[in-house]
């Protein structure tokens, strides 16, 4: 039996001479993907939700008329990649999954046939996790075959606006949806997108020092003409910054509070991204479990990551607070670390190596420059004179 043949705009009204319907279309998907975060993320009041459900319903119906409806493997589909939303709480595809268990799926999803035979979900990502868990074999689907206007990044930025403006979006999605657009804008960053937290961070500290960190709070909500003006006029030290900051300003964003807040999630272990993928743990408790390290707990890498499990484990269980998770985490250090001040004193010279063998020259000014040579000359030669003791 032949594959069923995937669904084009022009087939949803004929052949040439509708080219204008056809566009109309195109746009219409266009802008659906980009609303579809919202309704994925439930930041939508209930009429702004039931009108977009309707939208959607209304193109589902469109394609299921001209295409058919069509029962699809679930080990054929793949969730989109180019949205930047990634956090599924097991609790929401729980509640999805127990709704499909009792009614049943009213609605197909729709998806986007690819040339190796798999489909990338156009909507209904929560549908299909849900199925899955329920462990479903198929869903009903209808096939849409998308002949784009734009290309993927610029629909994932608008996706991202999107994203931000509804306040749902997770801050590790964030954090990885920014350094992904800021690549985008200036390729130079790939293969280099750790440097970008810290650039920014350095940014940061000079606007800091030279009293101008209090321009950011207007200028974020300032328009295109005035933002652009302010960063030609700023004096950014590299053009590197300069660029992030044209980013994350044209975004409304605060430069102070990515770097503070948003950025440092990059750099979690991959159990706690993990954990935040999968229960949506809030990121200030991610923080804070994150201090669960082996260095800290004084053990092996593979004892930390045992200990923060658990740790993690009944943080989420028994539904712990910020505060009674701080508590937890510096009870659970106390018990771990050594006590024995001989153990101890290896690591204080450990962690003046690694502080020291970790500064960043370049983002320290000239003058300061030769007042920190002077300071390790003077500690060097106190160095010195105890080993000459000694």
């Amino acid at each position: 039996m032949a594959a069923p043949k995937p669904v084009g705009m022009k087939q949803l009204f004929g052949e040439a001479g509708q080219s204008h319907q056809v566009h109309q279309l195109k746009s219409r998907v266009e802008e659906l993907e980009a609303e579809l975060t919202q309704l994925r993320s439930g930041a939508l009041d209930s009429q702004e939700k039931a009108a977009l459900e309707q939208q959607i319903e209304e193109l589902t119906s469109q394609l299921a008329a001209t295409g058919g409806t069509h029962e699809i493997s679930l080990s054929l589909i793949d969730p989109d990649p180019n949205q930047p939303r990634a956090t599924f709480p097991k609790a929401l595809i729980q509640e999805r999954s127990e709704s499909l268990r009792r009614h049943g799926q009213k609605t197909p999803i729709i998806v986007v046939p690819q040339a190796d035979g798999r489909y990338i979900l156009f909507e209904g990502e929560l549908r299909w996790r849900a199925a899955t868990l329920l462990g479903w074999k198929t869903l009903k689907a209808v096939f849409l075959l998308e002949e784009k206007t734009e290309d993927e990044e610029n629909i994932f930025e608008g996706q991202l606006v999107t994203s931000i403006h509804s306040q749902k979006l997770h801050d590790l999605d964030l954090a990885a949806a920014l350094i992904r657009l800021i690549t985008h804008r200036y390729p130079y960053f790939e293969n280099q997108e750790k440097t970008i937290p810290k650039t920014l961070k350095a940014a940061i500290r000079r606007f800091e020092r030279s009293g101008q960190l209090s321009e950011l709070s207007e200028i974020r909500i300032a328009n295109h003409e005035e933002q652009q003006q302010w960063l030609e006029s700023v004096g950014f030290k590299q053009p590197e910054e300069q660029d992030i900051f044209a980013v994350l300003l044209g975004l409304q964003l605060h430069p102070v509070s990515i770097s503070n807040n948003i950025f440092p999630l990059l750099d979690l272990p991959e159990d706690l991204k993990q954990v935040i993928k999968t229960e949506g743990i809030e990121s200030s408790k991610a923080r804070e479990l994150s201090k669960l390290t082996a260095e800290q707990l004084e053990v092996s890498e593979t004892k930390a990551r045992a200990i923060r499990a658990d740790v993690t484990e009944k943080a989420i269980q028994e539904k712990l607070s910020l505060t009674q998770i701080k508590t937890l985490v510096k009870d659970t250090l106390k018990q771990h670390q050594t006590t024995n001040s001989t153990t101890k004193q290896p690591k204080v010279a450990e962690k003046t190596i690694k502080a020291i063998q970790s500064i960043e020259l370049q983002e320290i000014e000239q003058d300061q420059l030769e007042e920190l040579r002077q300071a390790l000359k003077n500690k060097l030669q106190e160095i010195e004179r105890m080993i000459g003791v000694s």
